[in-house]
């Protein structure tokens, strides 16, 4: 079927059918293992020939309580997704529908008719990891949780009941489990008839497990009070924190609530100390830019930009800049908002309005402490931008952030925010503009050829590059935790400010015409940026594409 829809050739086909004496894979696994064809092919293929629909799992999404009808560890073994349950009948999609022992054993356990889909063996893998998962300690400590669904919990109750083993085992698993699943965040999110619990992963959002409403208040109170909150307040939104030492490593969870419709939603954002100090070699810079980071942060004095949105790792690179400079003949000041890691030999300032300590003002108390380096956590308004363009001028290195897309992009938004172009041309030493992208997993990665359309949307031809490697997806294994990707990186774009692009902003240029001198004086940009990490194997061209997709 495959041949004549000329998806394969011939020869392929003979391939595949040699390999696939020498395991235990189907053939259209083969054909997909060695790139001749894609998993949605060959899932239409074998929809088609069983007369069953062919589902894909990128345009679908599961309802959630059809996910729950099915334990996760039963939708594990037998590679399956339920989609959608109505009127007693249970749709699943199946990687192998023609496994009738699975299709008996979910039979058996959902009491539901089942119809069944063909789904790929990549969808099944993206959507596991989204499983609201909750295996047999889970439920164990669930069940021993005394709350009535239908009783208001009155203070004292719920002050008796959040310090009973069950609720405390529960809140630690749940934070132990993020912290080694790697999470940046977790959310515990009230919904009309249950709780969601989400951690964030290499920024992106997972469903980890949906417990029932009736322990939300015991498993939020008890957040609270491991936070120092008042447990009585829930109209109004709260902030805490709590120190934690876990597994020989002291973390620190900055904790935030928000009243909602369904009841309090909490989110801890995990702030590990030993992972956020980096060194240069791990923020993900190529070897040439590498080499331009470490110049432009030797200088004496000047003022040198991270840009890029909310989340982009700007912090990160602005802690291994610091790390780099941090030595005992430089006095080193920050003014943060707010101080997210301590840094032992660099003097720290938390930023604090309420008693009138602004960026602006503390920078200006800054220049008479002597200091060498000052880093300003981000310039948002006129005055601060003036107070550190006034410091590098006059002898210190400044370090700061910027929200905008690229790099030259800074040039504009500086002279937008009213700073004379002769000030900045004087001081800026550089741009560093950056996104994170998703790295892929070695253990189980792919070589493959993307769809024409996303090379198109990328508008750089990765064929006619020079030197490109081989392409790689993501597939997803035990070691990635079946999502195909393990870690983030860095994709950077430096420019450097040299006399051209100085007299370029001297004469108010536009931001294409600095974007075009700095091109041409060897800048990479984002996208390119992007694409030699993809032909060296360490992302993949959509990581790329939805990091560059804004721009």
């Amino acid at each position: 079927m495959l041949v004549e829809a000329g998806e394969i050739t011939p020869v392929q086909l003979a391939k595949a059918i040699e390999l696939q004496k020498d395991g235990n894979e189907r053939l259209g696994q083969v054909l997909v293992r060695i790139g001749a064809a894609s998993e949605k092919a060959v899932g239409e293929a074998v929809a088609k020939q069983l007369g069953l629909q062919y589902v894909d799992l990128d345009d679908v999404l599961p309802e959630e309580q059809a996910l729950l009808a099915l334990p996760e560890h039963l939708a594990r073994r037998y590679q399956v997704i339920p989609l959608r349950l109505n009127n007693g009948k249970l749709r699943v999609g199946m990687v192998d529908p023609l496994d009738v022992v699975a299709l008996d054993d979910i039979r058996r356990h959902t009491g539901q008719e089942i119809e069944t889909v063909v789904i790929s063996h990549g969808g099944f893998q993206r959507v596991l990891p989204q499983y609201p998962a909750l295996d047999e300690n889970v439920q164990a400590m669930i069940q021993e949780i005394k709350a009535d669904p239908h009783e208001e919990l009155g203070l004292e109750t719920l002050r008796r009941l959040v310090q009973e083993a069950p609720v405390v085992q529960l809140v630690n698993l749940i934070i132990l489990q993020g912290l080694r699943q790697r999470a940046s965040d977790i959310h515990i999110e009230p919904l009309d008839t249950r709780v969601r619990i989400r951690f964030r992963i290499d920024g992106t959002l997972y469903n980890i497990m949906t417990p029932p409403k009736r322990i939300q208040a015991a498993i939020i109170s008890r957040v609270k009070i491991m936070a120092d909150m008042d447990i009585a307040e829930r109209r109004l939104p709260q902030d805490g924190r709590i120190d934690l030492k876990v597994e020989g490593r002291e973390i620190d969870l900055r904790v935030s609530t928000i009243p909602t419709v369904f009841g309090e939603k909490v989110v801890m954002r995990i702030l590990d100390k030993s992972a956020m100090l980096v060194g240069v070699e791990q923020i993900g810079l190529l070897p040439d830019s590498r080499k331009q980071f470490e110049a432009m942060i030797a200088r004496p004095y000047g003022i040198l930009l991270l840009t890029g949105p909310t989340g982009s790792g700007k912090t990160t690179t602005l802690y291994t800049m610091l790390s780099q400079l941090n030595n005992m003949e430089r006095n080193i000041i920050t003014i943060e908002d707010p101080v997210e890691y301590q840094l032992l030999g660099v003097n720290q300032v938390q930023v604090n309005p309420k008693a009138g300590l602004t960026f602006a003002n503390g920078l200006r108390s800054f220049l008479r402490q002597d200091p060498d380096v000052i880093m300003v956590g981000e310039i948002r308004d006129e005055e601060t931008a003036r107070i550190a363009i006034h410091a590098a001028l006059t002898g210190h290195l400044v370090l700061s952030t910027l929200h905008t897309n690229d790099a030259p992009g800074a040039v504009v938004r500086l002279i937008d925010m009213g700073i004379e172009p002769l000030l900045v041309a004087s001081s800026l030493i550089g741009v560093i503009a950056q996104r994170l992208v998703r790295v892929l997993c070695d253990k189980c990665k792919q070589a493959h050829t993307p769809p024409a359309e996303v090379l198109e949307r990328l508008g750089v031809p990765l064929g006619s590059r020079d030197g490109a490697g081989a392409i790689y997806r993501p597939v997803g294994c035990d070691f990635c935790g079946k999502i195909g990707y393990r870690g983030r990186t860095g994709i950077f774009e430096i420019m450097a400010v040299d006399e051209e692009i100085k007299a370029l902003i001297m004469k108010h240029s536009s931001m294409v015409q600095v974007k075009k001198a700095a091109m041409k004086a060897g800048m990479r940009s984002l996208v390119e940026d992007g694409l030699a990490k993809v032909s060296l194997g360490i992302t993949s061209v959509e990581e790329v594409v939805d990091a560059v997709s804004a721009d």
